[in-house]
């Protein structure tokens, strides 16, 4: 980064980096639209959704989708303001209120203005360093070390709800929830409109797709694997044959493996709220949310949400139950030393073209 360029090359770079963070099999749902001014150091922008990439199989994922364009906005402001760009945010979004993602063109709106003289470089570093090293990752997620949340990464609080906080999911309870994972995993596999919408997303091929812009490859999930180990993953899970190995105990025995990983991970967090909800805590816990995997990934440790609980009634009434009645489960993960290497899984890093989420006016 230059210490002046174009305010449009600077906001592109910082959406460039921001697409780095979770969405729900990084479908990337987001849009910014950039409205550049008279003054050269001017501009204005609007983030919103894209609505051709928001996935909707089950109705819990429309507020995946609030989370993931939280955190999406949460960093871009971050960003643009550690290179020395001030923001001046709103938002319709207010609390108490619900909506649906098409209910408004955009939640956040941004009058920036550029001053190259203030840039924070080292916070813009970091903060691009973490996004470049962050991923999810399925398999072991051990080791003794826990979480323990530091400063803050991102110092821009865009939506703020004292409601909301994390918990640790420790003893007992720890096992009961691998023991949730084990009850209720397979229904990922086990609800064909649900499924064939996450299949859609993976990538089975040896080396990242040349084209692949959304979605993930199995290897960022699991680890190098052979081509007859990928094409016999591609083969089971494909939606038709799931069907027919879901009903012989397949999906089953694969709930019990991820149950299994979630008892021998280091440590299970879930972010929970004690009100009821608002589309705005949903802003909120996203935001929350990309600042603890950040957080996470300063640490060295892995992250791997557990969003079967969280997408299906019985599993999130059976989680509810387990936490106690004051704190309803927004977002739960398990953490811990990952044993993939990083610089194999950083190759499969899948972002949308940028004229696919900036459109310049």
């Amino acid at each position: 980064m230059t210490l002046c360029k174009p305010l449009a090359d600077l906001v592109a770079e910082c959406i460039e980096l921001a697409k780095l963070v979770p969405s729900s099999h990084n479908c990337q749902p987001w849009q910014v639209q950039w409205y550049a001014q008279s003054v050269p150091f001017d501009g204005r922008l609007q983030i919103g959704f894209d609505q051709r990439n928001i996935i909707n199989a089950l109705p819990a994922l429309q507020n995946e989708m609030w989370m993931s364009l939280a955190g999406f906005s949460a960093v871009l402001i971050n960003l643009l303001e550690s290179a020395g760009v001030t923001c001046v945010v709103s938002s319709p979004i207010k609390p108490k209120v619900n909506y649906a993602p098409c209910e408004h063109a955009y939640i956040l709106e941004a009058h920036i203005t550029y001053y190259p003289e203030r840039a924070n470089h080292t916070r813009f570093n970091q903060i691009k360093s973490l996004l470049k090293q962050r991923y999810t990752y399925r398999g072991a997620l051990t080791g003794g070390t826990k979480l323990a949340p530091h400063d803050r990464i991102l110092s821009t609080v865009l939506w703020h709800s004292s409601h909301i906080e994390w918990q640790s999911i420790e003893g007992d309870k720890h096992q009961q929830t691998a023991d949730l994972v084990a009850r209720f995993a397979s229904q990922d596999f086990k609800h064909a409109k649900a499924w064939q919408e996450t299949y859609a997303f993976i990538d089975f091929s040896k080396t990242p797709g040349v084209n692949a812009e959304r979605g993930f490859n199995i290897q960022q999930l699991m680890g190098p694997m052979s081509l007859i180990k990928r094409r016999a993953h591609q083969l089971l899970l494909n939606p038709l044959s799931m069907r027919v190995l879901a009903k012989l105990g397949v999906a089953d025995r694969m709930a019990q493996v991820l149950s299994q990983l979630t008892a021998q991970s280091s440590q299970i967090i879930c972010l929970c709220q004690s009100n009821s909800q608002s589309t705005f805590d949903w802003l909120s816990a996203g935001q929350k949310m990309i600042e603890m995997w950040l957080q996470a990934t300063a640490q060295g440790l892995g992250i791997h949400p557990l969003s079967v609980l969280l997408q299906h009634p019985e599993a999130k009434a059976a989680l509810h139950e387990q936490l106690g009645a004051e704190h309803t489960p927004l977002f739960i993960a398990r953490v811990g030393k990952s044993d993939a290497d990083p610089k194999f899984i950083s190759q499969f890093r899948y972002r949308a073209a940028l004229p696919h989420i900036l459109k310049q006016h």
